[in-house]
C-alpha cells in the first residue's frame, strides 16, 4: 500500500513539475530596473505573454523544448533562448537582462517641399461591424496596412473609433511597421507608444509628432493589448471590402489576415 501511494506522489509531482510555469523578472542591463511591457513568446507560435509594469512575466512553456523563446522590446536588444536549455536552468528565468540599444533617427531631406496634409486609411465610424480586443490576451495585436501617396510622409496622428462599451481603463501600445511580403515586418519607431483606453471612451487620438515616424512606403498600424483588464475587450468599428485585418495572438506569433473586412485605423499624413 505504502509502495503504491508513493508511485502516486511521484506520478502527481512530475505531472506537476512538468507543466509549471516559468517566472521572473526582465530588467535594463545598465540600470537594474525592472522592464514593464517586454514581449516574452515562443517564436511563431500562439503562446506568449507580456511583463507587467513591474517587469514580471509568467509562461507557461511545456512540450516545447524544441522551439525557441525571444524576448523584445523597442529600444532594446531581442534576447532568444533555446526553450530546453532556459527550462534546465533553474537560475535562468529568474532575472533576464536586456541591453539597451542606440537607434539612429532617420534623416529626412525635404528641400523647398510644401507639405500637403492628408487623411490615410480607414475613416469608418461604424457600430455594427466592429473588430479588437474580445479578453485579455497579453501581446495581441490588430491592425491594417495603410497605403501612402508620396516618400517620404510624416505620420502626425493616429484615430481610430471605438465600437464597444468601455467598462474599465485599458492600456495598449501602438506599433508602426514597414511592410515585406504583404505582412508587418520590421518596427518603425524608436520608442514605446502608450494608449490609455478610459472608461466611457469613444474615440483614440494620439499625436505622433514627438515620435518622428516617417515613412517612405506602405506601412502596417497595429495596436496591441499590453495589460490586464477588468471588463470585456475593446472594438473598433469596422467595415466590409476595405482591406483586410491582420493580427498576431501574441508578440512573437505568425501574423495572420483576417477575412474581408477592414478595420477603421487611420492616420493624420502630410507628404
Amino acid at each position: 500500500m505504502k509502495k503504491v501511494l508513493l508511485v502516486s506522489l511521484f506520478t502527481i509531482s512530475s505531472l506537476y513539475a512538468y507543466s509549471q510555469a516559468f517566472e521572473g523578472m526582465v530588467k535594463d542591463a545598465k540600470t537594474n530596473l525592472p522592464l514593464p511591457y517586454v514581449n516574452v513568446g515562443i517564436v511563431g507560435k500562439s503562446v506568449g505573454t507580456v511583463t507587467d509594469s513591474t517587469g514580471h512575466y509568467k509562461l507557461t512553456l511545456t512540450g516545447h523544448d524544441a522551439d525557441s523563446l525571444k524576448l523584445s522590446m523597442v529600444g532594446y536588444r531581442a534576447l532568444v533562448y533555446q526553450i530546453s536549455d532556459f527550462t534546465k536552468d533553474t537560475q535562468a528565468h529568474k532575472t533576464l537582462l536586456l541591453q539597451p540599444t542606440v537607434t539612429q533617427l532617420k534623416e529626412v531631406k525635404v528641400n523647398n517641399h510644401k507639405w500637403k496634409e492628408v487623411i490615410l486609411g480607414n475613416t469608418t465610424q461604424s457600430k455594427s461591424g466592429n473588430a479588437g480586443f474580445r479578453d485579455n490576451r497579453l501581446g495581441y495585436e490588430i491592425g491594417a496596412i495603410i497605403k501612402i501617396k508620396k516618400s517620404p510622409t510624416f505620420l502626425k496622428q493616429f484615430n481610430a473609433n471605438i465600437a464597444s462599451d468601455i467598462t474599465d481603463s485599458v492600456k495598449l501600445r501602438l506599433n508602426f511597421y514597414s511592410v515585406k511580403d504583404g505582412m508587418p515586418y520590421q518596427l518603425l519607431q524608436n520608442q514605446n507608444i502608450f494608449v490609455i483606453v478610459a472608461k466611457g471612451q469613444q474615440k483614440i487620438n494620439v499625436n505622433l509628432e514627438p515620435y518622428s515616424v516617417y515613412v517612405d512606403d506602405k506601412f502596417y498600424v497595429g495596436l496591441e493589448w499590453i495589460q490586464n483588464a477588468k471588463g470585456q475587450g475593446v472594438m473598433f468599428s469596422a467595415s466590409l471590402f476595405s482591406g483586410s485585418i491582420i493580427s498576431r495572438e501574441t508578440s512573437q506569433a505568425k501574423w495572420e489576415k483576417e477575412g474581408i473586412a477592414g478595420i477603421g485605423f487611420n492616420v493624420l499624413a502630410e507628404y
